[in-house]
């Protein structure tokens, strides 16, 4: 069974950006991708540093996320935002921006559960669990 310690939880305003590769690169021996939707991630990263634990938790982490964003009128019908963004790219870069800040690498992240969703505000509701 799994047990998991009480949440950090907080929520980051304004519209979620996905965070996609562009062109890649190269440093050295490797190819470094550049990302496109940067502004938004640093923007998380910067208002996450609010909420950051004492210490960047060691251990496995689940993190949930739930990304909002305004019902547009043509969208009356849909229950759920199934047009772009990919929900995989909107967390991409903020796992990255939350390295150093709630764990030493997004690699920790065993569990991940993501959502778009029409609600307001709109933002991203953010929920982090260290796995004992």
């Amino acid at each position: 069974m799994i047990s998991l310690t009480s949440p950090y939880t907080f929520f980051v305003p304004g519209v979620p950006r996905s965070s996609q590769t562009g062109s890649v690169v190269r440093a050295g021996h490797r190819l470094i991708p550049l990302r496109r939707g940067t502004a938004w991630s640093a923007t998380f990263g910067l208002l996450a540093l609010q909420h950051k634990p004492s210490r960047p938790l060691a251990g496995a982490v689940r993190v949930s996320m739930a990304f909002q964003f305004h019902r547009p009128a043509s969208a009356k019908k849909r229950a759920r935002p199934t047009v772009r963004p990919d929900v995989e790219n909107l967390c991409k870069g903020l796992l990255d921006s939350l390295n150093g800040v709630f764990w030493a690498d997004d690699a920790q992240v065993t569990s991940l559960e993501l959502h778009k969703v029409y609600a307001d505000p709109v933002g991203v509701s953010v929920m982090i669990w260290e796995i004992n």
